[in-house]
């Protein structure tokens, strides 16, 4: 049984252990940045409490310890002096005479900058991309929320002319540019982020989430924008899947051109290059931020991906199997819209999703050793183990609200469990985790009750649609509303996954749900590899990021924290746990153990969670501080804490997030909903063993 280790007093303020010694930061209100003055107030503990009274401290290799006194049992604390601009080290060592740290903290000190924020302060000569251009720099005054920075906004190859398709649109849908813009604080801790995308990108993320660190910030569109290239005729904002640069721009090249000039403009205007680096994102911005590890291994230092799109054109096949069968559904049951489409909406009521949600808590709840409304051991729950309290449903009788027609049973057991086949049984996805944030409650009042309405929606957004009760069949003109294979999905399956596009891809009355739903699945299946001479790469390999071998992202000391929601909604948690796997395998890891991955790739799997978040979870989480600690401390995060929001039948509720294959157990001791009373553990581990508390 390993040794128990002793929690840092917070995570967000850093510092590394070894053998029972921890140093804190208790500035505020960011433990680990200074805006002014040159000092930092610290802790320092020691276990065996004895140990403390032959620590010394070392701030940039000059002994600070005179500056600590006596502060508990086993503690110092004090202000420290002496902070230089920029990144500063301090060290705890056993005693004065060791040269091994036995913690270190990493502060930073804000840097101004050296120029003036002005145009002529980035001459064009001095970027490294070609065909960049500067299109706006101004001072931005400090808010409330937000400092003082200076916003450098620009382009790169813009006005490059792409393919347009054979439908009569104006030329100027077909003109691109990778549009960019940097966000340089007046007060820089030396570091610089990027944060990811969403959906198909085209449009620049906010860079605003980490000003007040002092973090330099840039981001791109991806290569295209969703007001100016759309035609209505090829998919909406999806058409620029019709040019073969604008894939790759989409895939990853705007990422690297952009990271190389906003890296360039924070060294031009600081006179220093960022000492650290980090990508943060979700979903699409997930996928870019697993991108950078694979096609960028040198450009970041940490990088946080939740819930990634990592093998985006295999979730658009399985897409439209989902689609396909709900289609099915929605014919035996005379669900046709206005436009003549099948109206999948309304194929499962709010109730019946509720009813599956029920199902899965009955089968699985209890598999992590507390029934408290959550999956926690979602490895246990499998098909075998669910299937029978689904079928369990089926209506002896008509359809009622407290059970499910037959055919409704056989569609919820294919999209999750079959991995979408196609017609010689080859599954070309993964199946899914069964959770019970298909469904879930938004609150206590009535939760699990019959007739409740207080029903989480995020799941049938994506894979189903809202309930629309004004449905009239083959009146109402109702569009799907599934993300996933009717609107977002809709216009991207054909036009960016398909080579060559499949064309027409109208928007107009529901026409990308009708060309899903009716489209020959073997051909869609096999055209997300197709290759042609206007398209030499397949979108499947430009755009899936789902390698194995990492070696040069852990060569250069990257770090990875993937964060990944059990329930999802376009994307199936069970692929995330078999590509962590396979990586575990080909970075030379053990059959019985994670060791070879978790050394610099952890992933926290998030019972409950929705695409990105919410859900009936503990979905409110901080992955990007455990990244920070992991890559400047060498604090590996061994739990990341979630909470509950408001929407939830326990809202302030907090749970460990656990590394992968570890989940939380209860310890059979105090309130159920503190994280405190939780272990994080594998199955096999030792009751002890845990890493993280």
């Amino acid at each position: 049984m390993k040794r128990m280790l002793l929690l840092a007093l917070a995570v967000a303020a850093g510092g590394a252990q070894a053998d029972g010694f921890t140093i804190t930061s208790l500035n505020t209100p960011d433990p680990v940045f200074v805006t002014s003055g040159d000092a930092v107030p610290v802790s320092v503990t020691a276990t065996p409490e004895s140990a403390i009274r032959r620590t010394t401290v070392l701030l940039n290799g000059h002994d600070v310890t005179s500056a600590l006194s006596p502060s508990g049992p086993g503690t110092v604390s004090g202000t420290v002096h002496g902070l230089q601009p920029g990144i500063n080290t301090l060290e705890v060592l056993r005693n004065g005479n060791d040269k091994k740290p036995m913690a270190s903290l990493k502060v930073s000190r804000a840097r101004a900058p050296v120029l003036a924020c002005s145009t002529a302060s980035f001459p064009a000569s001095a970027l490294p991309v070609p065909n960049t251009a500067i299109t706006s720099v101004a001072p931005v005054a400090a808010t409330a929320t937000v400092p003082a920075h200076c916003l450098v906004i620009g382009t790169i190859n813009a006005g490059r002319v792409g393919t347009p398709t054979p439908t009569p649109t104006p030329a100027t849908r077909y003109t691109y540019a990778i549009n960019w813009q940097a966000r340089l604080p007046d007060a820089w801790n030396s570091k610089f982020h990027m944060p990811g995308g969403g959906g198909t990108d085209g449009s620049v993320p906010g860079t605003t989430a980490r000003l007040r660190q002092g973090y330099a910030a840039a981001a791109n569109d991806s290569g295209h924008n969703n007001g100016l290239n759309s035609d209505p005729l090829a998919g909406g904002s999806a058409s620029f899947g019709t040019d073969h640069l604008a894939r790759v721009d989409f895939a990853y090249h705007a990422i690297d051109v952009t990271t190389q000039t906003g890296k360039r403009l924070v060294d031009l205007y600081y006179d220093e290059a960022p000492q650290y680096s980090y990508f943060e994102g979700c979903s699409m911005g997930g996928r870019e931020a697993m991108m950078v590890t694979q096609r960028l291994p040198s450009y970041f230092d940490g990088s946080v991906s939740g819930d990634p799109a990592f093998r985006i054109t295999k979730v658009g096949v399985w897409a439209a199997y989902e689609g396909q069968q709900l289609a099915g559904l929605a014919r035996a049951r005379d669900l046709i819209s206005g436009f003549g489409v099948p109206y999948a909406n309304n194929t499962f009521t709010n109730a019946d999703l509720q009813l599956l949600s029920n199902a899965i808590l009955k089968a699985c709840d209890h598999l992590d050793g507390l029934v408290d409304g959550m999956v926690s051991n979602p490895n246990a729950c499998t098909t075998p183990v669910v299937a029978p309290q689904i079928n369990a449903l089926k209506c002896s009788t008509g359809k009622n609200p407290t059970c499910l027609d037959g055919d409704q049973i056989t569609a919820i057991l294919n999209i999750y469990g079959s991995g979408a086949p196609n017609s010689h049984g080859v599954p070309q996805y993964a199946p899914w985790m069964w959770d019970a944030g298909i469904a879930g409650c938004t609150s206590a009042a009535d939760c699990n009750l019959p007739g409740a309405t207080n029903i989480n929606g995020g799941w049938r957004s994506w894979n189903v649609g809202g309930f629309n009760a004004n449905f009239v069949p083959h009146v109402t003109n109702a569009s799907n509303g599934a993300l996933n294979f009717a609107s977002l999905g809709g216009g991207a399956i054909p036009l960016l996954f398909a080579t060559p596009p499949i064309l027409p891809a109208p928007t107009a009355n529901d026409g990308l749900a009708n060309l899903i739903m009716n489209y020959d699945f073997d051909k869609l299946a096999a055209s997300i590899h197709g290759t042609s001479s206007a398209f030499p790469v397949s979108d499947t390999d430009l755009l899936n990021v789902d390698a194995t071998d990492l070696s040069p992202f852990k060569q250069h000391g990257g770090k990875l924290i993937i964060w990944q929601p059990q329930t999802g909604g376009p994307f199936s948690p069970q692929d995330m746990v078999n590509w962590y796997t396979d990586m575990n395998r080909a970075m030379k890891g053990g059959e019985d153990n994670f060791k070879a991955a978790k050394s610099f790739a952890r992933l926290f799997l998030m019972p409950g969670a929705n695409h990105c978040g919410g859900g009936p979870a503990t979905s409110t989480i901080d992955a990007f501080s455990p990244l920070v600690n992991w890559v400047e401390n060498g604090v590996a995060p061994t739990r990341i804490v979630g909470t509950a929001p408001a929407a939830t039948p326990w809202p302030g509720r907090t749970r460990p997030l656990c590394p992968y294959p570890q989940y939380a157990h209860y310890t059979g001791r105090g309130d159920i909903n503190s994280e405190a009373n939780f272990v994080c553990r594998a199955d096999g581990d030792d009751a002890g063993d845990d890493e993280g508390h």
